[in-house]
C-alpha cells in the first residue's frame, strides 16, 4: 500500500487523435504510471454521511494511515457537522452527494435539481468545509439520468448540471478505470459496491485484483459500516477491516478520488 505524501505529478503526452477528445494517454502500459511503483490505484469512497462512518470507518482508516473520500448527503450529516469538519481536516476528501439523496430523478427538471439539490449542498459545503474546489460528485442511487424522456436526453440533462460545478463524478457500476480514459470519462468514473449484496471480503479483493492485473484504478463504494450487517448495502466492521488490511498488504496506491483523478489527468 502506497500512501500519499509529496508526489511529483507524472507527465502525460497526448497520443495521436486524442487531442480532439481532451484525453491524456499514458506512455507504454498503464501499470507504469502509479507513484512509487504501485501496480494499481484504489480510492475508498463512503456515501451518504452515515454516523457509522465517523464511529467505525474513520478510526479504521487512521490505524492504517489511509485517506478516503466521503460523499456527504447534507440532511444525513448535519447533526454531527463538527465531527465531519474535523474528519475533513485530517486529510480526507469531502464530496457532494446532494441535499437529500433523491432517487426518483424523473420528477426533476434540470433547473429544479440545481436549485434544490446542488446549489444548496455546494453552499453548505463551502461554508463548513471550504476547498479544494471543484469537488467530486457521487450520483445518488447510481442513477445517471435526470428528468423525463429518453435515456440519452436524461443523461445529457444531468451532465449539463454537473459540468460547471464538479471536477468528476462517480457511478456504482463498471470495471476498474483505465487511467488513460479518466479525463474523457470524468463524469462517469466507475465505482464498485463490493459488499452491497453480500458481506464478504472476496468481491473487493477480486475487483482490486482486476485493477492490479491491468494497472488500473479501482474505486470502492461503501455505505453503513456496522458491528453486524443489518440489510442491503451494509458492511460489517470485520469485513471492512479485512478489506483495508488486504489493501495495506498489496502494492497499490490508496488515495482519495480527487487526488487520483488530478494525478492522472493533470487537472487541479
Amino acid at each position: 500500500m502506497k500512501s500519499l505524501q509529496s508526489l511529483s505529478r507524472r507527465t502525460f503526452t497526448l497520443g495521436a487523435g486524442a487531442a480532439g477528445l481532451g484525453m491524456f494517454v499514458a506512455p507504454a502500459e498503464a501499470r507504469t504510471i502509479w507513484p512509487d511503483g504501485a501496480r494499481a490505484a484504489v480510492s475508498l469512497t463512503y456515501d451518504d454521511g452515515c454516523e457509522s462512518q465517523l464511529d467505525h470507518v474513520a478510526p479504521a482508516l487512521d490505524k492504517l494511515g489511509l485517506k478516503a473520500t466521503f460523499f456527504l448527503t447534507i440532511e444525513n450529516m448535519n447533526a454531527r457537522r463538527a465531527d465531519w469538519v474535523a474528519l475533513s481536516q485530517q486529510g480526507h476528501e469531502i464530496g457532494d452527494h446532494t441535499m437529500s439523496h433523491p432517487c426518483m430523478l424523473k420528477e426533476f427538471s434540470a433547473e429544479r435539481f440545481m436549485q434544490e439539490q446542488i446549489i444548496p449542498a455546494e453552499h453548505y459545503l463551502d461554508v463548513n468545509f471550504g476547498g479544494p474546489k471543484p469537488r467530486s460528485y457521487a450520483y445518488p442511487c447510481g442513477f445517471e439520468g435526470l428528468g423525463p424522456g429518453a435515456t440519452v436526453g436524461r443523461v445529457q440533462r444531468y451532465l449539463e448540471d454537473l459540468r460547471p460545478t464538479f471536477l468528476a463524478a462517480r457511478t456504482v457500476d463498471g470495471p476498474p478505470n483505465d487511467p488513460r480514459e479518466a479525463l474523457r470519462q470524468r463524469y462517469f468514473l466507475n465505482g464498485f459496491e463490493p459488499t452491497y449484496d453480500v458481506d464478504d471480503v472476496h468481491f473487493a479483493r477480486r475487483y482490486v485484483q482486476k485493477a492490479i492485473d491491468k494497472g488500473h484504478w479501482a474505486i470502492l463504494v461503501f455505505h453503513e459500516v456496522l458491528p453486524a450487517r443489518r440489510g442491503e448495502g451494509d458492511t460489517s466492521i470485520a469485513v471492512h477491516r479485512s478489506i483495508l488490511q488486504y489493501l495495506a498488504r498489496e502494492n497499490v496506491w490508496c488515495a482519495p478520488m480527487r487526488t487520483v483523478f488530478s494525478y492522472v489527468t493533470g487537472t487541479v
